[in-house]
């Protein structure tokens, strides 16, 4: 179980543990990391994930409006839209073990923070980051103009800025996902 959002690497993941990943990254849009990671475990608990899988769990849930209902019972916020995500992830054939960012970008409401920051925890050697407004502040404390306070919808910009992490990442002699823990547990409320 995900505890909290400061301690998420790890490139040894079962497909299990990687379903519980991608629905925390889901899960964290727009909420503080680890009051997604506890009303998630929760949820995972109550729907006897242990027993048949987490994405076997949730697809008992036929519909999004159904799946909206249990992530509103367990406090996850935007649960309308999140369950129309979680709805299109579990009834797709990805493999989280293979899928590109590309490949998850294709799915409604997984944008390109959501699937750069699984892919970076998840994986060795990915060379990407998840702009949150945390990196965003990083960035800009850093001297790095044009960066706005949310992250980026546009591509270009996203790409740009991205590229910035991967370089102060580079020179600080960190992994994008060690530079992008560090950033986090500096900037995050605890």
């Amino acid at each position: 179980c995900i505890r909290d959002r400061s301690n998420i690497t790890n490139y040894k993941l079962t497909t299990t543990q990687l379903e519980e990943i991608i629905l925390f990254w889901i899960c964290a849009a727009g909420k503080n990391g680890t009051t997604a990671a506890r009303l998630l475990n929760n949820l995972i608990i109550d729907i006897e994930a242990d027993r048949l899988g987490i994405f076997n769990a949730l697809r008992l849930y036929t519909t999004p409006d159904a799946i909206a209902l249990e992530l509103k019972a367990h406090g996850i916020g935007c649960y309308t839209h999140k369950a129309r995500t979680i709805f299109e992830l579990i009834n797709t054939d990805l493999d989280l073990k293979t899928c590109t960012a590309e490949d998850l970008e294709l799915i409604y409401g997984i944008g390109m923070k959501t699937s750069r920051c699984f892919l970076i925890h998840s994986r060795e050697n990915v060379q990407y980051a998840g702009l949150d407004t945390h990196m965003l502040k990083n960035l800009r404390e850093n001297g790095i103009e044009g960066v706005p306070k949310t992250t980026p919808s546009s591509k270009k910009l996203y790409r740009r800025l991205e590229l910035e992490v991967l370089r102060l990442s580079k020179e600080a002699g960190l992994s994008p996902a060690e530079y992008d823990l560090r950033v986090w547990n500096t900037y995050a409320v605890k």
